[in-house]
């Protein structure tokens, strides 16, 4: 507090109101300042998102699948370093885009996909959040594991498509397309398209580490004393759904997948 502590009576209630401070002129400016900052921080995440928004749509068309996670569970993991990526804005810019474009934007639940629990060949390989590569003890597909679960989303069908619950994976289609795009999947699946943007510090602007060679999507991936938490299970927004043939139950992965 600019002024120390404040003369209070014995039930800790301040003897004079906030509202009748008298605050320096250095610190109006510097109160000025931070809140001026903080805008054009906000505006570049939201001009971002929206830009990203865009590209994605171009590329991929107004139709997109996207895991229906809780983003609220990310900030209670990693708090303020989300605001590198900002997920919830990017979310909410691509269900604005898709429904600008005609499309549709379309959660699926994470308990009957389990996509990065899960290989093209339909085999289940468990796997945990310090896990970023993905590797098939019974077809030998090896890939990062962010790029394999977005390819499983091509294959991911709805009983409803208004309901996440009802959402799971088709392994016969995947196998189908292992089988025929062999040659070039897993070399696809090896390193990422996205080119690496380094984001200058400054007003306005997010600072965004260097990416490290060998790294795929995960930017501001880096080198960590311990494990990386898992997430802990999703409250009602996604639900358990009910028992599907060649679907089982998992714990969501906490990774957002997008894809046409």
């Amino acid at each position: 507090m600019p002024g120390g502590a404040r003369a209070a009576r014995v039930d800790g209630v301040p003897k004079q109101a906030f509202r009748r401070d008298l605050l320096s002129v250095n610190y109006r400016q510097y109160r000025a300042r931070q809140t001026e900052a903080a805008a054009s921080s906000a505006e570049h995440r939201r001009h971002r998102a929206r830009a990203l928004a865009r590209q994605i749509i171009a590329a991929h068309g107004p139709v997109l699948v996207v895991e229906d996670c809780d983003i609220r569970t990310w900030y209670r993991l990693w708090g303020k370093r989300l605001s590198q990526t900002a997920p919830g804005l990017l979310i909410a810019a691509l269900e604005r885009e898709c429904q600008a474009a005609g499309g549709r934007f379309v959660p699926a639940s994470t308990w009957s996909t389990a996509l990065s629990q899960h290989c093209l060949c339909g085999e289940r390989a468990r796997k945990t959040l310090r896990d970023r590569e993905h590797k098939c003890i019974v077809c030998g597909l090896a890939g990062k594991r962010d790029l394999v679960s977005a390819a499983l989303a091509v294959f991911v069908r709805f009983t409803d498509v208004d309901d996440p619950k009802t959402a799971y994976l088709d392994t016969t289609a995947s196998r189908h397309a292992q089988i025929i795009f062999s040659e070039g999947l897993e070399e696809a699946l090896r390193e990422s398209t996205t080119p690496c943007q380094n984001a200058p510090a400054g007003a306005g602007r997010v600072a965004v580490p260097r990416q490290r060679p060998g790294t795929s999507a995960p930017r501001t991936a880096g080198v960590r004393d311990r494990a990386t938490p898992d997430e802990p299970p999703q409250g009602d927004h996604a639900g358990a759904p009910g028992p599907r043939p060649g679907c089982d139950r998992s714990s969501p992965s906490g990774e957002l997948r997008i894809t046409s």
